[in-house]
């Protein structure tokens, strides 16, 4: 790649294995095809093993790899509502040193760990972003001597936050107290809920919650990546985070429509004749909601409910 990134992803690539056999993962993998599938020029620094296949999965994104023995593997199982992981084996330490220096100057930087594979600390301060989106969701865990994946708490978060433009969280991964302290120290924070919808966090207080898209739900694995690459995206365009957050829903609830990769936006004509069905709802819901060509405007003096 001869020129920056337009969206640069740090974090492992990955497999799930479910019943139905291995699948290709990691939120650097959906965030980065998200991001070139919406015009951008994508960058990853990961580490994996030779065998990955980075040219059928990412093909157009620029991949920059940490050798390793393995590859990072998470075996995903449920049980009713819960649902339960293991790590089947971990890649090598995502080293910041190969980091070029013409990726060091992005766009748009997106941290997405998924095990702990790099510290945020530490690839800040590399990093000219204009743009700064943190998914924690690889601080957020630890896995146990047999491999099972349990919380942990993120021990850089005051450090780190000031020096972010937006973090996006899962209500599963926090306590109800790490919400609100996440939600008064972000310059802006996402809590995703699912089916539920999103609750933003603007300048510590809360702004509402943004609605689910419409979706036929396949796959709901990589719906928080989309989500909060997509986030990352509308916000640099508009720097406007209702939305960027709406943007983000439409793209998140596409993304649960497939298996794994498949299911991620393939142009942004997609995404805002997604935007156009979350239109049809809302309107019904509220007046403070308007739209025009696809693109929601909002009455910002008033919460959603």
């Amino acid at each position: 790649m001869r020129h920056r990134p337009g969206f640069l992803a740090i974090g492992h690539v990955c497999y799930d294995l479910r019943d139905e056999g291995y699948v290709i993962g990691g939120s650097a993998a959906y965030s980065a095809l998200l991001a070139r599938n919406l015009g951008y020029r994508a960058a990853v620094l990961t580490a994996a093993a030779e065998d990955f296949p980075f040219e059928s999965v990412l093909p157009g994104v620029t991949v920059q790899v940490t050798p390793s023995p393995v590859n990072t593997v998470f075996v995903n199982r449920r049980r009713g509502a819960r649902r339960i992981q293991f790590v089947e084996s971990v890649a090598e330490k995502v080293d910041l040193n190969l980091l070029p220096s013409r990726w060091r100057r992005p766009k748009i930087a997106y941290l997405c760990p998924i095990i702990g594979e790099f510290r945020a600390t530490e690839v800040l301060e590399l990093l000219r972003a204009e743009v700064v989106g943190i998914a924690p969701q690889g601080w957020l865990r630890r896995r146990t001597p047999k491999g099972l994946v349990v919380r942990a708490e993120w021990e850089e978060l005051e450090e780190v936050v000031g020096r972010a433009d937006f973090i996006v969280a899962s209500h599963e991964e926090l306590t109800q107290e790490e919400i609100v302290r996440y939600a008064e120290l972000s310059r802006i924070f996402l809590l995703t809920r699912g089916k539920e919808g999103v609750d933003l966090y603007v300048g510590g207080a809360l702004w509402g919650r943004v609605p689910a898209a419409p979706a036929r739900e396949v796959d709901e694995t990589g719906a928080g990546d989309t989500f909060g690459a997509a986030f990352a995206i509308r916000y640099y365009e508009t720097r406007d985070p209702v939305d960027a957050a709406y943007f983000a829903a439409a793209a998140g609830a596409l993304a649960v429509e497939g298996v794994g990769l498949s299911g991620i936006p393939e142009t942004r004509e997609e995404v805002l004749s997604r935007l156009t069905l979350m239109e049809e709802a809302l309107w019904q819901r509220t007046p403070a909601v308007l739209w025009e060509d696809g693109i929601k405007r909002v009455d910002k003096s008033r919460k959603l409910e």
